[in-house]
């Protein structure tokens, strides 16, 4: 990325002096050629490739190479690939459209990628008081929609649900999508999700098809955050990764069709449920395999709901598990304890533990029967926001991480950090001996320093090969601190990070 930022500074100067020597070519005859006219053209291309594909920059900036001389020029609109990527952001003008017009001629027959974010920072979260309404996003679906064969990827982020319905209403009668691999539709609204809320508007609560009955052939990747769809249909197969985020309880799928979603996704890779999967309308549901699933991304408001819709699944290869908290952003005055979701998950299914399980508060984990999750084989594990749970618990799950090398901590979970420290003839014995990175965010950098010195002169553990320490609200950690200066002395890598932990919920909120 800093290589595309300098090539990028450099192009602009070099357009800036460009300009210059070009004013004085008009005044006098002059040989004077820059270094960059004298580059092959193939260099140039490779340049303005990585430049208009840089992902942190609005592709409409690209467009004044263009007016730079006649041979970037040519150069610039002999390759469609340049103009393959279209970007809109609220607020948008008529010009916006004019200028994706433009974009979608030139991409000539290049695969095009279509991102729209069309939320308005200042929205009061009136449902009714939206800006941008299905009106605003008719003329720009009547601009795509004649180049849906060409689309690779369309991302799509709304506040309200008037613009994700319109999408819905005019890709319901496509045909045929045959090169699109990906498609994200989020609505960057969590307050749903909580726990008896419903799907609203009314008006447009009735489920839609998701593109309809079209061959989508190389559709591999689905985001649906906030959304409602017709889960019956089929244009849910084949896909390597699925993400159902979010979404009010009382429009998902039942146990069925929900079953029936993983039936038709056999080479599933990555799932991330956060929120509400199905409705649990049956006492005995299916068993649900996903033999090639590797990583596992699992958000919960309600543990009872969490252990029910966990004992749904079969994970036998997986290896990377991320558990979160949300409740901590979609209800923030509910307290849910994770203590007894993280015994049921330490519970094997041959009915025994490596350690004695007591359940606290007398809570009976029997009535959902033995969990199946491979613990034994995960090699990553993410915990974000586990911070209402008992750490004996947490000690029980860590027992069963045999093969872990790799752990990420956020949200001031300390007293799960501290339970890595080893102690000189303690009678526990050290837990997660394979772990070979520590990453670390908001914690308590003295809980963190003594853990890494404490595994250091361990002989029974690997030693801690990456280790790192992020913070977003201690300033104590700033660079010059004493604090700092002992984290890089112990050789941790310490990051100042001003957005998110890079959660899921996190995500969410800050779209």
């Amino acid at each position: 990325m800093k290589r595309i930022t300098r090539l990028r500074d450099f192009i602009s100067a070099h357009i800036l002096r460009s300009s210059a020597i070009s004013r004085r070519r008009s005044s006098r005859t002059s040989t004077t050629q820059l270094p960059m006219e004298r580059l092959p053209t193939e260099i140039l291309s490779l340049i303005f490739s990585l430049i208009a594909h840089d992902p942190t920059t609005n592709p409409m900036s690209f467009a004044v190479i263009t007016h730079v001389c006649s041979r970037w020029r040519q150069i610039a609109l002999a390759d469609g690939s340049l103009w393959s990527r279209v970007v809109l952001t609220y607020p948008l003008s008529p010009h916006h459209l004019s200028y994706t017009i433009f974009w979608l001629q030139r991409s000539a027959s290049a695969p095009i990628d279509i991102f729209l974010d069309l939320r308005d920072p200042s929205w009061d979260w009136n449902e009714d008081s939206h800006n941008f309404r299905w009106q605003e996003m008719e003329p720009i679906m009547r601009v795509f929609l004649p180049h849906v064969r060409r689309w690779r990827r369309f991302e799509l982020l709304t506040d309200t649900w008037a613009p994700i319905f319109t999408f819905l209403w005019y890709t319901r009668h496509v045909k045929s999508a045959p090169i699109l691999e990906t498609v994200s539709l989020s609505r960057c609204n969590l307050y749903f999700a909580a726990r008896g809320q419903v799907f609203r508007p009314i008006s447009l609560r009735q489920p839609i098809q998701f593109f309809g009955e079209a061959a989508l052939e190389q559709l591999t990747s689905v985001s649906l955050v906030g959304v409602h769809i017709n889960w019956k249909q089929p244009s849910l197969r084949n896909l390597t990764n699925l993400e159902l985020k979010f979404h009010a309880s009382d429009v998902m799928p039942n146990t069925q069709q929900f079953a029936g979603i993983f039936e038709a996704c056999p080479s599933l890779v990555y799932l991330a449920l956060f929120g509400w999967g199905p409705i649990l309308d049956i006492p005995s549901p299916v068993r649900v395999r996903l033999s090639n699933l590797e990583k596992f991304s699992f958000g919960f408001l309600d543990t009872h709901y969490a252990i029910r819709l966990l004992s749904l699944f079969d994970f036998p290869l997986l290896e990377e598990f991320v558990l979160e908290d949300i409740g901590k952003v979609v209800s923030p005055l509910e307290v849910e304890d994770s203590t007894n979701l993280l015994l049921w998950l330490a519970s094997p299914s041959a009915g025994t533990s490596p350690t004695s399980m007591t359940r606290g508060g007398g809570s009976d984990l029997s009535r959902y029967g033995p969990s199946t999750f491979p613990l034994p084989n995960i090699r990553s594990f993410e915990l974000h926001g586990i911070q209402h749970v008992n750490p004996d618990s947490v000690r029980i799950i860590f027992k069963w991480l045999t093969s872990l090398t790799k752990l990420t901590l956020c949200d001031d979970v300390n007293s799960i950090l501290a339970l890595l420290g080893v102690t000189v003839g303690g009678s526990q014995p050290s837990l997660l001996p394979l772990l070979q990175e520590l990453r670390c965010q908001d914690m308590d950098p003295e809980i963190l320093l003594n853990v890494v010195t404490s595994r250091a002169g361990s002989d029974m553990l690997v030693p801690l090969k990456k280790v790192s320490f992020e913070f977003t609200n201690r300033t104590s950690a700033l660079a010059g601190s004493l604090v700092h200066t002992r984290l890089v002395s112990a050789g941790i890598d310490v990051y100042a990070n001003s957005g998110s932990s890079g959660s899921d919920s996190d995500y969410q909120m800050s779209l």
